[in-house]
């Protein structure tokens, strides 16, 4: 059943009250919503056959188990053990906040929590009916995340839920060399990076802070072992040190203007800075960056960047580039 915003308000008022044995009645609680509208600065003060109607939709929409007390000249309920299952009505930007949000979360997540997050979304239109937000305008919010690895539903959704109740994971993992390890892991966070899922957490067998690639995963079972969330973990999960690579400092490069819209785009560090150098080149300062990224970076721009500094990464570029031209 459709249900407005104002309505809403009154249902979990009156509910309230209900819970708090105060044995509401039509006109008690007309007084009650004059106080909470002028306390509050609500406009949601009502007349007595909205009341009523409001208690019938209670008992035969909501199946609310209340009587009617005579002694007491007011309601009640029968058993506290029902749960008020009333949909969450949203305000425009509340809507709006609300589909933006969904939108992303459906095209990052795999099966089934990209089509639980579709149907929330389609019943949140329903139930909220907002007049600004037409269907073609939800169809016309496209986001294009990129080729994603593909995760296996099964292994995501036990490492989700041990995630969410703070619970160890047991796993086969596959390292980058192809070889196959089980682990004991504690999940401490999920991180979606460039198009992939991690695990960033701490791994009992070694005892030490680990990242696991989800999609290196070929199978993961609940353990039954319980952990306290790490904040330092969770805190220093960040995109300037999240891939546990060798990194390199300080790196200077000079490329051509004609990348500057590309570097600011795609920074390789939250702290790189970009500086002028003459009519056509520029110079780059990255703080820090993992050493396979900035090998890859630089060859991809095909000769139009050049490393500075350090030089044992000048070192790595061109023996890099001399495997390519071999291979070619």
């Amino acid at each position: 059943m459709p249900v407005n915003k104002n309505q809403m308000l009154r249902l979990t008022r009156f509910v309230g009250l209900l819970k708090e044995n105060r044995y509401p009645n039509c006109f008690s609680f007309a007084r009650e919503l004059k106080r909470w509208e002028d306390t509050k600065n609500l406009n949601i003060s009502c007349s007595i056959k909205t009341i009523q109607r409001d208690i019938k939709s209670l008992r035969e929409e909501f199946n609310c188990p209340m009587k009617y007390d005579y002694f007491r000249k007011g309601y009640y309920l029968v058993h506290h053990g029902w749960n008020f299952s009333c949909p969450a009505v949203l305000g425009e930007h509340e809507m709006i906040a609300f589909v933006l949000g969904a939108r992303i979360a459906e095209e990052i997540f795999p099966e089934p929590l990209k089509s639980d997050i579709r149907n929330a979304v389609d019943f949140q239109l329903s139930t909220n009916n907002p007049d600004f937000l037409d269907k073609a305008l939800v169809k016309s919010l496209t986001l294009i995340p990129g080729l994603k690895i593909s995760i296996d539903s099964g292994v995501f959704m036990n490492i989700f839920q041990c995630w969410q109740n703070h619970e160890a994971v047991k796993i086969t993992y596959e390292d980058g060399h192809g070889t196959y390890s089980k682990r004991l892991v504690e999940p401490h966070a999920l991180v979606y990076y460039d198009r992939s899922w991690y695990i960033k957490g701490f791994c009992l067998k070694r005892n030490k802070g680990r990242t696991f690639a989800i999609h290196r995963i070929s199978s993961a079972e609940k353990s039954g072992k319980y952990f306290e969330p790490d904040e330092k973990i969770i805190s220093q999960t960040t995109a300037d040190n999240f891939l546990e690579y060798d990194r390199i400092e300080n790196v200077k490069i000079i490329c051509h203007k004609s990348l500057k819209s590309f570097i600011a785009a795609k920074p390789l560090h939250s702290e790189q800075t970009i500086e002028k150098v003459g009519m056509e080149y520029l110079r780059v300062h990255v703080p820090s960056v993992p050493e396979p990224e900035i090998i890859h970076w630089v060859l991809y721009q095909g000769g139009q960047a050049k490393v500075l500094e350090p030089t044992s990464l000048k070192k790595m570029i061109k023996a890099a580039a001399k495997k390519i031209v071999q291979e070619h």
